[in-house]
């Protein structure tokens, strides 16, 4: 085997490991005639029904950031990642996904991102560093919240 195929067999394998990045989700946007105060409010009873915690909250200036923090596959209702099933990463993972709600006039923005850390891989020799692109937020939360704020 040459120099060449001793090199480039091995640049193969690794590269079918890595996953790509999952595609982040796309903020959602929609008008409301809804005040700040409410779209606030209709927006943290939403999220705190299906477990985020509110981080900060004002309704004054119409903006919301709520976190939802989960081991292993708890927040795969919201969540998709770019490793596999019950592969070293995913059993050691704990996501935090968060949401911001913000309105601005009549326009409402619901964005999301990931962190992805594996705190107890940190000690071991497979130390995993956290990421804000091993895992994106899947749609689902923020649409779920823009069709709550789009009923009458």
């Amino acid at each position: 085997m040459s120099i060449r195929h001793t090199l480039l067999l091995p640049a193969l394998v690794l590269s079918g490991c890595v996953q790509p990045a999952p595609p982040q989700a796309e903020p959602v946007s929609l008008r409301s005639t809804r005040s700040k105060a409410d779209v606030v409010q209709v927006a943290t009873r939403e999220l705190t029904s299906v477990g985020f915690q509110i981080s900060a909250s004002d309704t004054a200036a119409g903006t919301l950031t709520a976190k939802r923090e989960r081991p292993k596959r708890d927040n795969f209702d919201y969540v998709t990642c770019k490793f596999a099933e019950n592969s070293l990463a995913e059993l050691n993972l704990v996501s935090t996904l968060t949401v911001t709600v913000s309105a601005t006039g009549s326009n409402v923005d619901i964005r999301s991102s990931v962190l992805s850390a594996y705190p107890d891989l940190e000690s071991s020799a497979l130390a995993r560093s956290q990421s804000q692109t091993d895992c994106a937020s899947n749609g689902v939360i923020e649409k779920k919240v823009a069709a709550a704020l789009a009923k009458p």
